[in-house]
């Protein structure tokens, strides 16, 4: 058995155990579902259990299991037929309907568990060398079948006042994922209509919608973190309130990049939004950094010296004091890039995608070299940019500066150190921290201009 095989078997066993707090709750005891409830909120109902039980097991499946795929295939098929008679399937109620009139199958609580039992030795078989598909049938179709007949001749668990009275609905079990979806979210009307869609497409497989399901509370949770960092951001920067509204009026009275708000195109590629050569890009950047006069390079041609490190102080407080944090009108679809123009033409406004490319795009266009990175954590995907300080050395003397530009002699300044040995400086929402990078793991490139190096 390969990893691959072992992951699979492991995601299906997981889908059947999810089951047996649901069987213990069809037979009468809630215990244990009532304290999932309590652990996990609606996503512990026996519906919603049931739901990603089913995607789960349905996962194992399609992608495959062992070497026996008959077996997998037979008990797939007939054990979730069986299921289908107890639990409230849209597009299966006429099959519950009929089975409901056929007096051996009438025991939805036996049909339950005889499905949840083919399901498991399915499985099983499914991994075994040599076995006949004669005797897969026989174990997996005759057997159970002719259980359920003895059963309901013999009175077992008969369907009477309290037989059947649960109620297990696979509707209702989508229904409460909608829940993870915050209320006020709920209430949007791009979301509300992207989760009709979701759950009014045919063509998408249950897994499938989960998965999006779960990819749109992701955009979510990123959406939160970075209002949070915001927040943050204003509150620390209180006492700059004087600064602040003086650069704020310069913004508007300057005008920049004005005819850039004319563009319609839609930027998926941010090699295409990262703009520093734009005229107006680069008068804008000069324009916040001319106090700080002086060339940006040190020794080593575009690493910054004295000069280009307080530039790069007074381009991120500049553009991170002023801005103003909006998600894309598609942030339950896909992404779009605004390039550094745009941005600045409608007033520093966007999200960390933006944010980075304006980063990215000012830096360069005062001489310094720039990327821009991702990274994943429990807030969802972000994107930062970075700007490259050079040695061990180098990035000693630039966190001095820094603390003496910002007044804060323990202010957080965390490196990002490249496979080359290479020192960057985050630029993210508060420079030199990183907002969203819990599992360095997963960072990527997405962007770099190191490629000017070479010239």
């Amino acid at each position: 058995m390969n990893i691959g095989q072992k992951i699979l078997l492991g995601i299906g066993i997981l889908g059947l155990a999810l089951l047996t707090p649901v069987i213990f709750y069809t037979f009468g005891n809630s215990g244990p579902v009532d304290f999932l409830g309590d652990k996990i909120g609606a996503l512990g109902s026996p519906s919603t259990l049931t739901f990603i039980s089913f995607c789960m097991i349905g996962l194992m499946a399609i992608l495959g299991g062992g070497k026996n795929g008959s077996a997998t295939v037979i008990s797939l098929i007939i054990g979730c037929l069986l299921i289908s008679t107890a639990v409230d399937i849209s597009f299966m109620m006429w099959f519950k309907d009929l089975m409901s009139n056929i007096e051996p199958l009438s025991n939805h609580k036996l049909n339950l568990l005889t499905g949840v039992f083919i399901l498991l030795f399915g499985m099983f078989l499914s991994f075994a060398k040599k076995i006949s598909l004669k005797v897969e049938v026989l174990a997996l179709v005759i057997l159970p079948i002719s259980f359920l007949v003895g059963s309901s001749y013999a009175g077992i668990l008969p369907v009477g006042e309290n037989g059947d009275n649960f109620n297990i609905s696979m509707n209702e079990g989508f229904s409460s994922l909608k829940g993870m979806i915050k209320e006020k979210y709920m209430k949007q009307e791009n979301v509300q209509n992207y989760v009709s869609e979701i759950e009014e497409d045919e063509s998408l497989t249950e897994e499938e919608k989960v998965e999006k399901m779960k990819e749109l509370q992701e955009k979510i949770e990123k959406l939160e973190s970075e209002e949070e960092m915001m927040a943050r951001l204003k509150k620390e920067n209180e006492e700059f309130k004087k600064t602040i509204k003086s650069q704020e009026e310069q913004l508007k009275n300057s005008g920049w990049c004005a005819n850039s708000k004319d563009s319609s195109s839609q930027v998926r590629k941010f090699s295409e939004a990262v703009l520093p050569n734009q005229p107006c890009v680069r008068d804008f950047a000069v324009s916040l950094v001319k106090e700080e006069q002086g060339a940006y390079y040190d020794v080593n041609r575009y690493t910054p010296g004295e000069a280009g490190l307080k530039q790069i102080c007074v381009l991120h407080y500049h553009l991170s004091t002023n801005w103003k944090y909006i998600s894309d009108p598609t942030m339950i679809r896909n992404d779009y890039y605004s390039p550094a123009n745009r941005t600045i033409a409608i007033g520093l406004a966007g999200d960390c995608d933006d944010f980075s490319i304006l980063n990215a795009s000012c830096v360069e266009s005062i001489g310094g070299v720039s990327r821009i990175m991702a990274g994943f954590c429990q807030g969802g995907g972000h994107a930062w940019a970075e700007v490259l300080i050079g040695s061990e050395s180098q990035w000693n003397r630039a966190v001095s500066l820094i603390r003496t530009y910002y007044k804060d002699k323990n202010k957080k300044l965390k490196p990002n150190i490249d496979k080359d040995g290479a020192y960057w400086l985050s630029l993210d929402w508060i420079m030199g921290e990183f907002t969203c990078n819990d599992d360095r793991s997963r960072m990527m490139e997405l962007y770099t201009s190191a490629e000017q190096l070479n010239k």
